[in-house]
Formats: structure tokens, C-alpha cells, sequence
């Protein structure tokens, strides 16, 4: 009995642990191309300029591998980049409000800063100066911290129920297993999310 029930069990772990590879995958391929934003760009009607930012910021995404670390400072420039794109893309106005502080330039997972900017920038509502995204990140010499808040979706039961989150938890799970700290909070203006992850 005890075999039995040994093989079914660790099957499920094996599934589980398969799934989590998966989903993490899935993460990583989402952020390479947002397809909001890139719907926005090649049917929109932005200049040249904006597309031919929009085509070089691609360059940059298609040459990352999923298992090749970037320096912090080169995760940040993506996604600096990445938010001036969304900035400029024509359709509703998008407000974003950053403060970024680099201590260190250890490495750290590609595209691992994007899934909580790119569910606030979805789900959330940033169209209002006074409320816009924010996003704090200070790279410390023994952590990553990561803020980010926008006005709360009041048509969601929840901005922490996206494939976005739940293929970023499993990243998380993957990468970095027992790094690292995923809290989200929410009132009725609000949705706030926080990461805390240790190099």
C-alpha cells in the first residue's frame, strides 16, 4: 500500500513541479512582448519616432534568454524604456510615477521586475495625475524591494487574480525558491503590490 501510494503522491509532485517550470516559462515569453503594448504601437496612430523606439526596444527583449541573467542596471533600463513606451502610446493616458535607486549591480532573472508594473499598467487604472502608477525599486546590496501601487480596479474582485500573477508566483517558485517575499494589499482605492527578494 505504502508503494502505491508513494507513486501516486510523488507523481503529483512531479506534475506539480512541471507545471511551475511551465508557468515560469510562460512568464518570462509574456514579458518579452506585451501584446497591450504592441497592439497600442502597430495600430495605433503613433509617429515613426515611437515606432521605431517601439522596434528597438524589441531587439532588446528578442536577444534575452530565459536562464541568462541581466545586471540589475540593465533590468532597470528595460524597464525604464518599457514605461516610456506605455507613457507615449496613444490611446488613454497612462501617469507614471518611478523612483528607482540602484546600492549594487548583482545580476538577477531576466524581465523579473516586469509582471507587477505590466498587471498594475492592464488592470489598474493610471489614467488621472493623481493617481497614477507608481513604482519604487531599490536595488540594495543584499535585496531586491519592489513597490507597485495604481488605482484600484473596481470591476476585478481582485488585480491579484491575473494569469500575469499567477505565472509570476510560479516564476518566483522557480527561480527563486525561498528568496523571496510576494505580499499584495488592496483597499478601496488601492491596489498595492510588494516583492521582496533576496540575491
Amino acid at each position: 500500500m505504502a508503494t502505491f501510494l508513494d507513486k501516486i503522491f510523488s507523481s503529483k509532485i512531479e506534475v506539480d513541479l512541471a507545471k511551475i517550470d511551465l508557468e515560469a516559462a510562460l512568464s518570462f515569453q509574456d514579458m518579452r512582448v506585451d501584446t497591450v503594448l504592441a497592439k497600442h504601437i502597430l495600430e495605433g496612430t503613433v509617429g515613426e519616432a515611437m515606432r521605431q523606439d517601439y522596434f528597438c526596444f524589441l531587439g532588446k527583449m528578442a536577444v534575452l534568454e530565459e536562464t541568462v541573467p541581466l545586471t540589475i542596471a540593465e533590468e532597470l533600463q528595460l524597464l525604464t524604456h518599457y514605461l516610456k513606451l506605455c507613457e507615449k502610446c496613444d490611446g488613454s493616458p497612462i501617469f507614471v510615477r518611478s523612483d528607482i535607486r540602484m546600492e549594487t549591480d548583482k545580476s538577477i532573472a531576466p524581465l523579473l521586475t516586469f509582471p507587477l508594473v505590466a498587471n498594475a499598467l492592464r488592470y489598474g487604472y493610471n489614467s488621472m495625475v493623481i493617481y497614477p502608477l507608481k513604482v519604487k525599486i531599490r536595488a540594495l546590496e543584499n535585496m531586491l524591494l519592489i513597490e507597485v501601487s495604481n488605482r484600484v480596479n473596481h470591476h476585478m474582485a481582485s488585480q491579484e487574480n491575473t494569469s500575469i500573477i499567477s505565472r509570476y508566483k510560479n516564476r518566483l517558485l522557480s527561480v527563486y525558491p525561498n528568496r523571496h517575499t510576494l505580499l499584495f494589499n488592496s483597499n478601496s482605492n488601492t491596489f498595492k503590490a510588494y516583492l521582496q527578494l533576496h540575491w
